[in-house]
């Protein structure tokens, strides 16, 4: 999945440091084992060389509690001249981490849980829009709230008695229904088109709704579906629609890495444009070929294959080998030794590839990484190791 939209907030520069962390409350009044969890990464901070205005950004975040219920952890990108990204993580981390500059991987979890969409709460006169991208939690949500949109047609009502007039009428409200409906469409398709939200809810009068749909154009009518429970009159049940529209996206989260695994099985199946394990994936991303960064959870975390192992790097993103004469052989003269994961995870967010966490129970990748390639040459090496799990419950 895209992440630039959120690495696209993260300035340049050495004086930026990314921070995940646990942000569970031990008591509901209790928020002193958080503070005391980022005292610690401050710390460890400070003897990198991160500046003292930074962290006191970050400081000055972390004690705003995010008030959410249970285990949770929270991610806070800073640099010097203030906070960029303070997100909710729906696990909290296997450990507390704080990495100079862009962490990819630790952004990649946060936008596993987030959904943009676009909910449409359609009448037969028109309807409500509101954009926004959705998160695990309330404490990160955020959106647009777009205006109405309105048809031009007012014959709206049927009407029961019988003769001649009677169905002029009823023809001229079914033909007002449809022109009210194509406004609608004509609209989402612009909305879609222009601002990409991933996911359509329709939601309202079902014969309108049914309209609508029947209009939109192609790239709008790939990602609708129709949510029950929603109006846009008053006295809804509001409750019982937040219900739904929180299934409906989950349903949508989890539909979104499972579509990403079988592309990428696809593409094994017939040699195409997907490899795997950490040589050739780092090859592939020297090169810029990765569309799709795929990383399996349990390499992300504490003691995990891509934690402890190291790259050789340069100064530019993709300057990176699994060795010092490979990166030589890229231009580089002084290379460095290079955290694996935050690497890999840079050279990807360098190429604007998406990444994709995988449940380690659904698949099977050499070294718990993949890649999906934007193309294939004689030149690219492929591993074939990869297995989807026969576990129906993976996520």
């Amino acid at each position: 999945m895209q992440i630039d939209w959120l690495t696209s907030l993260v300035p340049s520069g050495d004086d930026v440091v990314t921070v995940t962390f646990d942000a569970t409350r031990e008591s509901e009044n209790g928020y002193q084992a958080v503070l005391t969890r980022w005292r610690d990464l401050r710390r460890t901070l400070e003897g990198r060389g991160v500046s003292a205005p930074t962290l006191d950004h970050v400081e000055e975040q972390v004690r705003v509690p995010t008030h959410v219920p249970g285990k949770h952890g929270r991610a806070i990108v800073a640099g010097p001249e203030g906070v960029v990204i303070d997100r909710v993580l729906p696990e909290p981390p296997s450990d507390d981490t704080g990495v100079v500059g862009l962490d990819a991987v630790s952004l990649a979890k946060v936008a596993d849980g987030t959904v943009a969409y676009l909910l449409a709460e359609i009448d037969r006169t028109g309807a409500d829009l509101t954009l926004q991208r959705h998160a695990a939690f309330e404490y990160e949500a955020g959106g647009d709230e777009l205006d109405s949109v309105e048809g031009d047609q007012d014959v709206i009502n049927k009407v029961r008695r019988a003769g001649m007039a009677t169905r002029r009428l009823q023809a001229r409200a079914e033909d007002s229904w449809e022109r009210n409906a194509e406004t609608v469409a004509v609209e989402l398709d612009r909305i879609v088109t222009e601002r990409r939200p991933e996911l359509l809810l329709l939601t309202g009068d079902v014969r309108a709704v049914a309209l609508v749909r029947e209009r939109l154009g192609a790239e709008a009518g790939a990602i609708a579906t129709v949510l029950e429970g929603g109006s846009r009159a008053a006295g809804v049940n509001e409750q019982a629609f937040e219900r739904k529209l929180h299934e409906a996206l989950e349903i949508f989260r989890v539909r979104r890495r499972e579509d990403v695994l079988d592309r990428f099985r696809q593409e094994e199946g017939r040699d195409g444009t997907a490899t795997q394990s950490v040589d050739d994936v780092v090859a592939a991303l020297s090169r810029g070929q990765v569309a799709e960064l795929l990383l399996r959870e349990d390499t992300t975390g504490r003691n995990s294959q891509l934690r402890l192992r190291s790259l050789w790097a340069g100064d530019g993103a993709l300057e990176i080998a699994t060795t010092p004469a490979l990166v030589a052989d890229l231009g580089v003269s002084e290379p460095r030794e290079v955290r694996a994961d935050l690497a890999i995870g840079r050279a990807a967010a360098e190429q604007a590839a998406g990444v994709t966490i995988v449940d380690e129970a659904a698949a099977e990748l050499v070294d718990g990484v993949g890649a999906l390639l934007r193309w294939r040459d004689a030149s690219t090496p492929s591993e074939h190791a990869y297995k989807v799990s026969g576990d129906n419950a993976r996520s």
